[in-house]
């Protein structure tokens, strides 16, 4: 974690070049203290002394399993047969690669990997550029800018009445419809704003927000059972105590 404290932030480095910077500057470690007991199962030792051949490739596992799945690295893959690391020759073993590790070519470290190392004194989430599907318009219409997708339509002639193939239209009744099948305002609402990319207009806001109001003003608070009481008296005594 110290070389990678080293590499520059959001610039790709060659694995190969920061193999021999962590040789060069000291970064050295051992996997094993009997590396020369080690085999591969039913091939025989494979290990003939090199950095390359045990600690590298265990130094790629580590980047690849752990570093890049906690986001704190970018990494760029190929075949394996197509990496960096070529086994040496052996009489036990005739393939070129030893792992699916052997394909790590390049990796960057991210804004979050510096830093969780110490490099940055705040993170920035990068937040995607949404694409802007839908214009909507103070006149209560809905227009598409962009292709939709099946989905989209689908949402779409779920609240809005269809006008044209790219416009929709806030209508009272078809929201009321949706309504009762179980669709809510807030769900539409959410739905405009994230696919516009923008607050929705003034007229729009306010018509959501009064049909909102209509739609939540009453609430089925179930079935009741009717008593019929002997006299009006007795009905006010019940009904006070």
């Amino acid at each position: 974690m110290n070389a990678l404290k080293d590499c520059p932030i959001t610039q790709w480095v060659a694995l190969s070049d920061f193999l021999r910077y962590m040789i060069a500057a000291g970064y050295d470690f051992e996997v094993s203290r009997n590396s020369e007991t080690l085999s591969l199962e039913g091939y025989g030792s494979l290990y003939d002394g090199s950095w390359l051949l045990l600690e590298a490739r265990y130094l790629l596992c580590f980047l690849f399993e752990y570093v890049s799945t906690l986001g704190l690295i970018d990494v760029a893959y190929l075949h394996p047969d197509e990496g960096f690391l070529i086994l040496p020759s052996n009489d036990y073993y005739s393939d070129n690669t030893l792992s699916r590790y052997d394909g790590l070519a390049y990796f960057r470290l991210n804004a979050l990997g510096a830093y969780c190392l110490g490099l940055s004194d705040r993170y920035q989430p990068a937040v995607p550029m949404q694409k802007q599907v839908l214009r909507i318009l103070p006149n209560l219409e809905v227009v598409a800018v962009s292709e939709l997708s099946r989905a989209d339509r689908l949402m779409l002639n779920s609240f809005l009445a269809s006008v044209s193939d790219v416009v929709w239209k806030l209508d009272q009744a078809k929201l009321l419809d949706a309504i009762a099948q179980g669709r809510t305002v807030a769900e539409l609402q959410d739905w405009l704003i994230a696919n516009s990319g923008e607050a929705l207009p003034q007229p729009v806001a306010q018509f959501l927000a009064d049909l909102q109001t209509r739609t939540t003003s009453l609430q089925d608070l179930g079935s009741a059972r009717l008593i019929r009481c002997a006299d009006a008296a007795l009905a006010a005594r019940i009904a006070s105590d």
